[in-house]
């Protein structure tokens, strides 16, 4: 007959560990759950201790597929009683108490010799931008926070974290990316499941056409600078990290090849009067007050102060809202969503569909010029 009760023993563990939820912050379902798993193990594990455990996750796995905050449960529970895990600052850690702090210093030593060689291979090799690189720290610096070493196991039971964080699927599958690079450059390879997300973008933070000529006139009248970089966002659809990149020279010539996301290679091309503007000049367009290439946020900053003094809602001042406007813009005056796609280098002939939808004003004025019954 399957066993369904506790020993006494075991019982006044299971009252213990429930009272330790007072200073917990898992939600009272989550704690719920907790008690059943940690109940679950001990009415079947042979011993209270890390060796049990093992043991009885060869011998449970059928169990722990319907129950999979077990794996989380269990080593809480035995760190609270001290078999073979220990917190420290809410975090887990594996290894008896007379070892403990020795082997959490040489486990910090040898995690930050990994992440640091990490990044290097992914600048080295991959050519990751300071962007990508600042991502990748963050994210493995959170995964080895809870965890001693990289394997399947653990990576899952971190992805099952967030997912219970509340993170959301952009996050989650942000980090899961992250993982699997690690993963590569370990020689460890790992499988996981991606949270599924539906591709969307928001249409109502986009200048309209209006707003995008109010802007400019009012740039060409205070920081001609300033209107001319307007116009190379609004008329190439170039991220601002490419932006950046250009000279008055690659104007000049009127079309370029630049090395933007994803290390990705693409084609800009400039209109006439962009390229007209740029004569007699020379050196990076964005430039700042000090003569130095600007950064990402600079132009952000700027693009914000200008939308505020010309009077343009500043939500619809930013980098990538003039990308979004060449988008519609395009789309409007050819229709042709494949050449859109190559001209903004999207993988994705879908990606790119997503500019075919209407703003929430578009689609209101559409809807009392069609509707008259």
């Amino acid at each position: 007959m399957k066993k369904n009760t506790l020993e006494p023993e075991r019982q006044q563990m299971l009252c213990n560990y429930l009272a330790s939820f007072n200073n917990s912050n898992l939600s009272y379902t989550m704690r719920g759950k907790y008690i059943e798993a940690v109940r679950f193990f001990l009415i079947n594990t042979k011993m209270v201790s890390r060796k049990g455990y093992s043991q009885f996750k060869k011998e449970h796995q059928q169990e722990i597929v319907y129950m999979p905050w077990l794996t989380d449960a269990v080593p809480d529970f035995l760190a609270s009683i001290g078999k073979g895990y220990r917190k420290v600052e809410g975090k887990l850690y594996k290894g008896s108490n007379k070892r403990f702090v020795d082997n959490v210093e040489k486990r910090e030593i040898r995690q930050k010799e990994i992440i640091n060689n990490f990044l290097l291979w992914l600048e080295n090799e991959r050519e990751y931008s300071q962007n990508t690189l600042r991502t990748y720290t963050f994210s493995i610096q959170d995964y080895y926070s809870y965890f001693d070493d990289f394997s399947q196991e653990n990576a899952r039971r971190y992805v099952a974290k967030l997912e219970q964080d509340g993170k959301s699927p952009k996050t989650i599958r942000i980090r899961i990316t992250c993982l699997e690079k690690l993963a590569e450059y370990l020689k460890k390879p790992i499988k996981l499941k991606r949270p599924k997300i539906r591709k969307t973008l928001s249409v109502e933070n986009i200048p309209t056409e209006k707003e995008y000529q109010k802007l400019l006139d009012y740039a060409d009248k205070h920081n001609t600078k300033f209107a001319y970089i307007i116009r190379l966002l609004g008329t190439t659809g170039c991220r601002v990290s490419e932006l950046i990149q250009l000279t008055y020279e690659m104007v000049q010539q009127g079309n370029v090849v630049l090395k933007g996301k994803g290390s990705k290679y693409r084609q800009f091309f400039f209109t006439k009067q962009m390229q007209e503007q740029a004569k007699g000049k020379s050196g990076y367009i964005c430039l700042n007050r000090y003569g130095a290439q600007m950064s990402t946020r600079g132009v952000a900053s700027m693009l914000r102060d200008l939308g505020e003094k010309a009077g343009v809602d500043r939500s619809k001042c930013h980098p990538h809202a003039f990308r979004h406007f060449f988008a519609k813009m395009y789309l409007k005056k050819t229709k042709d969503v494949v050449g859109l796609a190559d001209l903004l280098g999207h993988g994705s002939v879908d990606t790119t569909r997503i500019y075919l939808q209407k703003s929430q004003e578009e689609q209101k004025r559409e809807y009392n010029r069609t509707i008259t019954w």
